[in-house]
């Protein structure tokens, strides 16, 4: 079959950084082409150029076998290439009919609605992407929102999909669910461009995978003679753990006690039911489960963000310590350090630098101060530190915006900035390596299981099974908002050393 990609010598330079160099790349028409790569390895600056929101250097861009010049994505929209960001790009106040036709309304006039959503839900059905064309986006889980930007593609005809990391925030029957899609799609002819860190999904899925590395291309392999080692020696350019070593170490002391903890919304739904759980010095309490069981409303009365409104029961202690219902800055002055679900949201300030960044929530250190002012000289020294320790990648400009970083490295400086905060107790984690590739993920699993060496006490909640298997010293299974079963140590160590399908078990507990 022809080749209805083909990117020749593509080059694309910010100031001093080579984002895309002499890339050539092809993808046959009716086939899902994998893109694999570390964080910064200029995945997002290819396809944004396919997708016309960036102008490359030089080199050419072949559509259907035809020379195309983009100079906008609407450009790239009527030449029937589509995308969907890793963000989604979805107004929340208005509908998923109106989202979906927004900017290719067919009248000036009153549209007709009654039709369109009618449209809508046959697409969906045809497609496996069932959706309630009425509904506001807002209302919409994240599985759902995804799958209002796919309808959105096929509803303007596209024939190229462009999808930048679609599982990052997805349970895994939502991704076994978008992996059929996908088939389907291609199976019609259409052309898929999956970009992802996840090689076990990359592998379960495409036809072809293609690996980036310091904005070159690597090289690009058939899938089903491809292996998860080869893929990450690719990317990172040496072998990778892909299982860190994780000894085995006693607990101490209890440190986080949460008893019959309740948490009704303001609408009167019910986010969390009696539960409990304690983490001890020198371990890793891991919560498994599908997003949308608690989570969330459990990390908000840990960091006391939660909403006034709702009506709260039980007791949470650090130390013996009360802690619910205090400030965020009250908690971390208890030794708590807090990794949020949502960096862009709620760990970051993307227009401030690096340096910044590294510092909010720490300001107030004596060691950041002289005087009555900050010490900027000490913030710099300590940015340093952490860019090494930590391995941030970024432009060697004078504290560039953290907006201009990949989101991996993004995520490198929250984990940075809260790891490295002086006495800490507790350290909870939400999605650690959410949207980071498998070179960065090693790093980030070394320095937990190090602080956890150090008697750190963690809380790690992850929708990665087997990240939790693969980190955690207990396991437990949060449904509907209680923890539903726990595994105890021996257990999750036979697990992790046995493959004795403890994933599966978890599983079971979890859906």
């Amino acid at each position: 079959m022809a080749d209805a990609i083909r990117l020749s010598g593509i080059n694309r330079q910010f100031g001093q950084l080579k984002a895309n160099d002499n890339v050539s790349l092809s993808v046959r028409a009716g086939s899902i082409h994998g893109l694999v790569g570390e964080n910064g390895a200029g995945k997002s600056t290819l396809s944004n150029i396919l997708y016309g929101l960036l102008r490359p250097d030089s080199g050419t861009i072949e559509i259907d076998g035809k020379v195309v010049v983009f100079t906008s994505a609407r450009q790239a929209i009527e030449a029937g290439i589509g995308m969907v960001h890793q963000h989604f790009m979805l107004v929340p106040t208005l509908t998923v009919t109106e989202n979906i036709i927004l900017g290719r309304e067919r009248s000036r006039f009153t549209l007709p609605f009654k039709r369109l959503e009618q449209e809508i839900r046959e697409l969906g059905v045809r497609h496996g992407l069932e959706i309630d064309p009425c509904a506001l986006v807002s209302t919409l889980s994240v599985g759902e929102q995804q799958r209002v930007e796919i309808l959105k593609l096929l509803y303007r005809q596209a024939r190229i999909l462009i999808l930048d990391e679609p599982t990052a925030v997805l349970s895994p029957p939502e991704t076994v669910k978008l992996f059929a899609t996908l088939r389907s799609l291609a199976a019609e002819g259409r052309t898929i461009l999956l970009i992802t860190h996840k090689l076990d999904e990359v592998l379960a899925v495409s036809d072809s995978v293609s690996v980036m590395r310091k904005g070159a291309l690597v090289g690009t392999i058939p899938t089903a003679s491809a292996t998860k080692e080869e893929l990450a020696r690719m990317m990172v350019g040496r072998n990778v753990l892909l299982k860190i070593d994780n000894p085995q170490q006693v607990p101490g002391r209890p440190v986080l006690c949460i008893e019959r903890l309740d948490y009704v919304a303001a609408d009167g739904s019910r986010k969390l039911h009696e539960l409990g759980l304690k983490v001890h010095e020198g371990e890793i309490y891991g919560i498994a489960g599908v997003e949308g069981n608690g989570q969330s409303e459990l990390l908000s009365l840990l960091w006391g963000t939660f909403d006034r409104h709702a009506t709260v029961g039980g007791s949470i202690t650090l130390g013996g310590h009360p802690m619910l219902g205090m400030s965020p800055a009250a908690i971390a002055g208890l030794g708590v350090s807090m990794i949020p679900e949502d960096r862009l949201k709620s760990a970051i300030v993307p227009e401030y630098g690096i340096e910044e960044n590294l510092i909010f929530g720490r300001h107030r250190e004596r060691g950041f101060h002289r005087g009555i002012g900050f010490d900027h000289d000490k913030i710099h020294r300590n940015a340093g530190v952490m860019i090494d320790r930590y391995d941030i990648r970024c432009s060697s400009g004078d504290n560039p915006a953290i907006a201009s970083l990949s989101g991996g490295n993004q995520q490198k400086i929250v984990l940075a900035r809260e790891m490295e905060r002086p006495g800490l107790k507790l350290l909870v984690l939400a999605q650690p390596t959410r949207g980071v590739d498998i070179g960065a993920i090693e790093l980030i699993h070394r320095r937990i299981i190090d602080a956890r060496r150090n008697g750190l006490a963690i809380l790690l909640i992850s929708s990665e099974l087997e990240e939790v298997i693969s980190l955690s010293t207990r396991i437990g299974c949060l449904y509907k908002g209680s923890i539903r079963h726990e595994f105890n140590e021996d257990a999750v160590r036979r697990g992790r050393e046995e493959a004795s399908g403890l994933e599966n078990e978890i599983g079971l507990h979890i859906t």
